[in-house]
């Protein structure tokens, strides 16, 4: 009986050596599984992290970007109404100039002009009582053509017109500032801006 005992012993102690390794085997696997998974969520994770890192990052030079460009924007704006007024006031001096610096540059641009024949001077109704029939003739006794006074006016403007059967020659004050602003608005603005930019 003792040898059945031993048997059974050994089947026991077999059964337990074989459970162990069993258990250590499945237990190691099972581990080894656990780590694999914890190994894929983390890097998973990392991922979605630096995905999410790079999506802020993007969207924060993109509002960074946009916020530059308003602020551009809106100091172009700025200088643009700047120089808006730079010219309207040049508009509005021009208009205050004394009857004697209107009338001298009304005769100074009438004098560089090569014309020929009879024109029509139209004046702008807030110049009309400056350019008298009486100046007209003055000019008339100097110039190479001769002007006629135009029966109507421009209205709310300064300055004058000539025409010639349709085609004008404009010196309305509002037109030569406008004129200017397109040709020269650039240096302009380059010069007065300079060290502002």
């Amino acid at each position: 009986m003792e040898a059945i005992e031993k048997i059974v012993e050994q089947l026991n102690q077999q059964a337990d050596l074989e459970l162990r390794q069993l258990k250590e085997k499945e237990t190691a696997r099972i581990d080894q599984e656990f780590q694999a998974e914890l190994t894929e969520i983390k890097t998973d994770h990392q991922k979605r992290l630096e995905k999410n890192i790079q999506s802020l990052e993007n969207s924060y030079k993109q509002a960074t970007n946009r916020q530059q460009v308003a602020q551009k924007q809106m100091i172009l704006n700025q200088k643009q109404a700047i120089l808006e007024r730079v010219f309207a006031e040049a508009v509005i001096k021009m208009e205050d100039w004394s009857l004697e610096d209107q009338q001298k540059f009304a005769h100074n641009a009438l004098n560089k002009l090569q014309l020929q024949g009879e024109l029509v001077f139209i004046p702008g109704e807030k110049s009309q009582t400056l350019f008298t029939e009486e100046w007209l003739s003055e000019q008339n006794n100097i110039l190479p053509y001769h002007l006629v006074l135009g029966k109507t006016s421009v209205g709310d403007q300064a300055g004058f017109i000539l025409d010639r059967e349709g085609v004008q020659y404009n010196f309305l004050y509002q037109s030569l500032v406008r004129e200017i602003q397109q040709r020269e608005s650039f240096q302009f603005a380059q010069e007065l801006f300079e060290s502002n930019s």
